[in-house]
């Protein structure tokens, strides 16, 4: 359930060095809500938790709107902020990241044929993708939503996540490369996207 303090917190008040920010917290809000509430959606897999870390993401955003000097665009910093924001609620959780809502806009496995025994397998196919996925780890885990479920650059996850562009290419192989593996060993008509970006 939303915290209520962050439902009823208004995102209209800013102080006077943000309403000379290169953007306001009402653009942004109208912009990328969306974006942001689907992305902790796809990192939490919560409603709850996912909403509240979209609201602190964007009450943080107008606090930090006084330092942004436009070197990311919005939505790469808005990206960092929520990231980061889901990722202390993932430490805190001290469990696995259930992804299974994200994971079904994944389109790692190739479509399921119509008829009942084909959806069948094709639903424990998936099942054996998110629990892949979800062994991968953090680092690796990440990178591969962001790539597959929010359709993020490279250079944009590079930004978001602080990292180098090479070191997203390296953990988005690796992460194919051992879903491959792990989807293998029991199906071995299973394609993992590799895509460039």
């Amino acid at each position: 359930m939303p915290n209520s303090d962050v439902v009823s917190m208004p995102y209209t008040q800013r102080t006077k060095s943000q309403a000379h920010s290169p953007v306001d917290i009402e653009g942004l809000v109208t912009a990328y809500y969306d974006y942001v509430h689907r992305l902790t959606l796809s990192i939490l897999d919560d409603p709850g938790e996912a909403e509240d870390a979209a609201q602190e993401a964007f009450i943080a955003a107008e606090r930090a709107l006084p330092g942004y000097r436009g070197q990311a665009t919005p939505k790469t910093w808005l990206t960092t902020i929520a990231v980061n924001f889901c990722r202390r609620r993932l430490r805190r959780r001290r469990g696995r990241a259930a992804l299974q809502a994200a994971l079904q806009a994944v389109h790692l496995l190739a479509a399921p044929e119509d008829g009942p025994e084909q959806t069948a397998i094709q639903d424990e196919a998936r099942r054996e993708l998110w629990q892949a996925v979800d062994a991968l780890g953090e680092k690796h885990r990440l990178p591969l939503i962001l790539r597959y479920v929010h359709e993020l650059s490279v250079p944009e996850i590079a930004a978001s996540l602080g990292l180098n562009e090479g070191t997203v290419h390296s953990r988005l192989h690796y992460a194919r490369q051992k879903l491959a593996t792990e989807l293998g060993k029991t199906h071995p008509q299973a394609e993992v996207r590799d895509d460039a970006g």
